[in-house]
């Protein structure tokens, strides 16, 4: 199963979600193991000339700066009960967080201070959102329901207007489609995905995916990026205003083959949010040595500070040894592979850019970093951040914050519950 910006529907910690190629393997209830993706080989059409990538000379963990206060639960409270969290944003206002409830019904909840949180009214159904953005018309949450792709757009982060079927969000007979990352463009909303054909495991070269590129004026109508070769045989996880334009991350097979095999992370560049380049395949992009090369990597998640284009994702593994990974680039074409003592065993799913820096998530555990929240300057050098015991058993999903305040969300389990868990710490 091909694991997108992170896994999806239901407890995602603990259950795989449905069969299709669009629904994703979660992370496993052991924190520190990761999951393990299938897919097709890409295309090596549209290429652009082989950049230089750096793989070495990297700053030394120092670099990453002295990590701020220790993390602080907040209480609990009816907004984190039977409930998971895995996206959140600042609107400029407040913090507007989604996730999925014990009725697997998704849910969305607001904080104007990331203390205490507000339950907004139940959608119902088999919506699931992938992530959140913020513009300056307001939030846009992307995901996937029954019918196809799917977008919710908010003024206020407070209520939200669904955006109606159409034929852009709809998969080809037999397939499945939906958006995983969306960015503002400056003028308009642009969101990636993928379409895939139902399977899961030993599938034909006809299961081959499809990533997909949209945009739209108001997030609700959505017109999809036309079919190239650079987009075939391959998924966009997520999506940043960058580099010559746009930046892309996703992931793709190693190689042709009619069974499961290795993927290996993937970029693709626009000026225009339409047409995609594809850059070309080069060793930093895939799982390094001493990990599990049985099942490869993704990058699953971007995030730009105006000036430096960082990506993060997971070499996944099934009881082998898997990481955490991060990428930095200053324009979208070179990239540097990051570091930490501690991404051996651990995951990285998101990345935020946050005042000083980037935080990234991922639930790990023990064998890496407790509570799965690693802090970067400059998106080469990390640090955990998330040391205290009190934080095990935390699974970290999505991180966000204010001027003042920097919040993740995730959940935590207990041997009768599973909950959403809220942690918070001043900006330093």
């Amino acid at each position: 199963m091909r694991r997108s910006r992170f896994a999806q529907a239901g407890f995602i910690v603990f259950f795989v979600a449905g069969c299709g190629a669009s629904a994703t393997a979660g992370p496993s209830s052991t924190p520190g193991s990761t999951s393990a993706p299938a897919s097709t080989a890409p295309s090596a059409a549209s290429l652009l000339p082989t950049p230089s990538v750096l793989d070495s000379a990297m700053p030394s963990e120092s670099a990453a700066s002295t990590a701020p206060a220790d993390w602080t639960p907040v209480l609990d409270q009816p907004a984190s009960s039977d409930t998971q969290l895995t996206n959140v944003v600042w609107t400029g206002n407040r913090f507007v967080a989604a996730g999925t409830a014990n009725t697997f019904d998704p849910i969305f909840v607001d904080s104007t201070d990331g203390q205490t949180w507000h339950v907004q009214p139940k959608m119902s159904g088999s919506d699931r959102i992938q992530d959140m953005a913020v513009g300056p018309n307001g939030v846009i949450a992307v995901g996937l329901d029954d019918m196809g792709a799917r977008s919710w757009v908010s003024k206020d982060g407070l209520s939200w207007t669904a955006a109606p079927n159409s034929s852009a969000l709809r998969p080809a007979a037999g397939r499945s489609i939906r958006m995983n990352g969306v960015t503002w463009t400056g003028t308009s909303w642009l969101a990636v995905g993928e379409e895939d054909t139902a399977c899961d495991y030993n599938c034909d070269a006809a299961s081959s995916d499809q990533a997909i590129a949209w945009s739209s004026a108001d997030g609700l109508h959505w017109t999809r990026a036309p079919r190239a070769p650079s987009l075939a045989r391959a998924a966009m996880n997520d999506v940043a205003r960058g580099g010559p334009g746009f930046v892309a991350v996703g992931g793709a097979p190693d190689r042709p083959a009619t069974t499961q095999v290795a993927e290996h992370a993937v970029v693709w560049i626009s000026t225009d949010g339409r047409t995609w380049s594809r850059l070309p395949d080069n060793p930093v992009y895939h799982a390094p040595a001493g990990t599990d090369q049985a099942f490869g990597d993704t990058m699953s998640s971007i995030a730009s500070d105006g000036t430096l284009l960082v990506a993060v994702g997971t070499v996944a593994t099934q009881g082998d040894v898997g990481s955490a990974l991060a990428w930095a680039s200053p324009d979208g074409r070179t990239w540097r592979r990051g570091s930490a003592s501690d991404f051996l065993n651990g995951q990285l799913f998101t990345v935020a850019s946050v005042p000083g820096g980037f935080l990234g998530t991922g639930p790990s555990g023990t064998d890496s970093c407790l509570g799965g929240i690693w802090f970067s300057t400059n998106g080469t050098a990390w640090t955990c951040t998330a040391t205290d015991s009190s934080i095990g058993g935390y699974a970290a999903y999505a991180a966000a914050a204010s001027p003042t305040t920097m919040v993740v969300v995730g959940l935590a389990t207990t041997e009768v519950s599973i909950q959403a868990s809220i942690w918070t710490r001043p900006v330093p």
